[in-house]
């Protein structure tokens, strides 16, 4: 660990982190005490390869770059970038108001992109692991989901339930839902666990069809003259009854004296 001057230009600050937020009123403070005595607690740093990377003091890092300051002192610690993201979760975290947003996508990187289990993340972060496993599973929620944990409608156990379901559809109209009815954690966790079985048993396939000998292919037959004819040269006739009998009875009639000749023996 050292202290160092640097171009506050070259500090590296992770689009992935936590950062402690400010109401107007207190942000002003801030930067007034800043411009009165100047910085009391150096950013912290890791040196991460050839990069110097924040973990804390964005503001000051920020209020810095405004006031045109060549040089700003920074705390220097030889790390890597899960050295980075973990130790900026426990001193944000500790110190106040955080985004859940940001923890989740903090988390999320950890779990997803540096490969750290929950265990892991509880052993360099202090969280909990019930707290931690919750945020991964956030973590793959609709943004919908996130935007609602943060501005409060929603709350940690009501996003990981919601973010259950499979589809970002399913949870933006949860969303909707939640914010007409205010569904108890306990509630909603039912409500989600009938959804999942619902569509679980949707999901299972129907008994497998019977294996059946292929059909025998169809033949037709004239109903006057018996002569196989293909279904193409079969015409509908419209008849009554009475006349239908007649034109059958001409059918066989006409039939009659073919049968009987071919059944004659010729004379010696």
């Amino acid at each position: 660990m050292k202290l160092r001057k640097v171009d506050p230009h070259t500090i590296k600050v992770p689009e992935v982190r936590v950062t402690a937020q400010f109401d107007e009123e207190l942000y002003q403070q801030f930067k007034e005490s800043i411009k009165a005595v100047g910085q009391i607690t150096p950013p912290i740093c890791y040196q991460v390869g050839e990069e110097l990377v924040l973990c804390d003091g964005l503001h000051r890092l920020q209020e810095a770059i405004a006031n045109g300051d060549a040089t700003v002192e920074v705390v220097v610690i030889p790390g890597d970038m899960i050295d980075v993201l973990t130790k900026n979760i426990f001193i944000d975290h500790l110190r106040g108001k955080t985004p859940v947003s940001e923890m989740v996508k903090v988390i999320g990187a950890l779990y997803q992109e540096y490969n750290l289990d929950p265990e892991q993340i509880k052993e360099k972060t202090g969280l909990t692991r019930d707290y931690i496993e919750k945020l991964i599973k956030i973590s793959t929620a609709s943004p919908s989901v996130q935007q609602a944990l943060d501005q409060g409608i929603i709350g940690v156990g009501h996003a990981f339930e919601i973010s259950r379901l499979p589809y970002a559809i399913q949870q933006d109209e949860l969303i909707a839902k939640q914010q007409v009815y205010r569904f108890p954690v306990k509630d909603l966790k039912e409500l989600i666990d009938q959804t999942l079985r619902e569509m679980e048993n949707i999901a299972v396939p129907g008994p497998a069809e019977a294996v059946t000998e292929p059909r025998p292919i169809a033949t037709y037959h004239c109903e006057g003259c018996k002569a196989e004819v293909e279904p193409r040269y079969l015409r509908p006739v419209m008849l009554c009854p009475n006349c239908f009998g007649e034109v059958w009875r001409l059918a066989k009639l006409h039939a009659a004296p073919e049968e009987e000749s071919s059944e004659e023996t010729p004379t010696p």
